[in-house]
C-alpha cells in the first residue's frame, strides 16, 4: 500500500512494453519552430561570443607589439640630410645599453609603406622622415627622456614615440568593443528566456486538458515540470547545436574573407580560427540548454500553481 502511494505521487510512469512518450507534442509551440529559433538564438549568442574572444585577441596582439618597440623618426631638409642623421643616430644606438636591438628604416624604404595609401611612385617627392624601431630593456622604457636626450645629442631633430597614444586608444576601443559583444551576448540569452517561458505557457494551453488528467490521476507540479523541463532541454540542445554549426561557419567566412595580405599582417592581423576561439563557442550550447530548460521549468511551475 505504501508503495501504491509513492507511485501515485510521483506521477504516472510509462505503460509496460511502450516507450517513453512526450507531454508535450512535436507540434507547435514545442517542434520545429522552436528549434529554428533556438538555433538563431544560439548562433547569434555564438557569433557575439566570438565578436568577444577576437575583439580581445586583436587587442592584446596590437597593445602587445606596440609596448615592446620604440620608434624614431628621423626628420631633415632632404633625403641626404635625414640619411646622414639617421646614420650618426644608429651609430650612438650601438653604445646604449638600454637598447637590445634596433632597426633603422632608410627614407625610401619608408616611403614604401606610404604606397598603399598615397599610391605607387608617389612618394619620390616627399621627404619622408627614415624610422628606427627600437627593442629597449624594461629600465630603458622607464627612462625613455634620457634615451630622447642622448639621441637628440649625437643627431637633432628626431622624435621619439613610445605609442603610448595609440596603445591607449587601441585599449579603450577594445574594452568598447568588449563590452558591445557581452551586451549582445546577454541580451540573447535573456530573450532565449522569455521564448522558452512563453513556448511553455502556450504548450501548457494547448495541452491543458492532458494537464488536468494528470492532476486527477495524482500527478504532482513537480513531475508535470519536470517532463516539460526534459522536452525544452531536448529542445534547446538539438536547436543550439545547429545554431553553433551555423555560427562556425559564418565566423571562418569572415576570417578568409578577412585574411590579410602579406604586406598588410604587420598593420592588420588575421584571425585565429583556432582553439582559442572554437572551444569557448561549446559552452553556448551549454547555456542555452541551462537557460530553455530551467526557464520552462520555473514558467510551469508558477503557471501550475496559479491554476491548481
Amino acid at each position: 500500500m505504501v508503495a501504491d502511494r509513492r507511485a501515485s505521487a510521483a506521477g504516472p510512469g510509462p505503460a509496460p512494453g511502450r516507450g517513453r512518450s512526450p507531454l508535450l507534442p512535436e507540434t507547435g509551440s514545442s517542434g520545429a519552430p522552436l528549434t529554428a529559433v533556438i538555433a538563431v538564438i544560439s548562433s547569434l549568442a555564438c557569433i557575439a561570443l566570438a565578436a568577444f574572444i577576437l575583439t580581445a585577441s586583436a587587442a592584446e596582439n596590437w597593445t602587445a607589439d606596440l609596448n615592446a618597440s620604440v620608434t624614431v623618426q628621423v626628420k631633415g631638409a632632404d633625403v641626404a640630410e635625414i640619411e646622414q642623421r639617421a646614420g650618426r643616430a644608429a651609430e650612438a644606438l650601438k653604445s646604449a645599453p638600454e637598447v637590445i636591438s634596433f632597426k633603422l628604416i632608410p627614407s625610401a624604404e619608408a616611403g614604401k609603406l606610404l604606397e598603399p595609401w598615397l599610391g605607387k611612385g608617389n612618394t619620390g617627392s616627399l621627404n619622408v622622415p627614415a624610422l628606427i624601431e627600437l627593442k629597449l630593456t624594461d629600465d630603458g622604457r622607464r627612462n625613455l627622456p634620457a634615451l630622447a636626450e642622448k639621441l637628440s645629442a649625437a643627431s637633432p631633430g628626431l622624435v621619439l614615440d613610445d605609442h603610448g597614444d595609440w596603445n591607449a586608444r587601441l585599449s579603450s576601443a577594445a574594452r568598447s568593443g568588449q563590452a558591445l559583444a557581452f551586451a549582445i551576448f546577454a541580451l540573447i540569452l535573456g530573450a532565449a528566456c522569455a521564448i522558452a517561458m512563453f513556448a511553455s505557457r502556450a504548450g501548457l494551453a494547448a495541452n491543458a486538458e492532458v494537464v488536468s488528467l494528470l492532476h486527477l490521476v495524482g500527478a504532482t507540479d513537480h513531475y508535470i515540470a519536470g517532463e516539460v523541463q526534459r522536452r525544452y532541454t531536448i529542445i534547446g540542445l538539438r536547436g543550439s547545436l545547429i545554431g553553433l554549426v551555423i555560427a562556425y561557419f559564418f565566423v571562418g567566412l569572415f576570417a578568409l574573407a578577412t585574411r590579410p595580405r602579406a604586406a598588410e599582417e604587420t598593420l592588420v592581423p588575421g584571425i585565429d580560427f583556432g582553439y582559442g576561439l572554437v572551444l569557448p563557442m561549446l559552452l553556448v550550447p551549454i547555456a542555452i540548454c541551462l537557460v530553455t530548460a530551467i526557464s520552462a521549468r520555473l514558467t510551469v511551475l508558477r503557471t501550475l500553481g496559479e491554476t491548481y
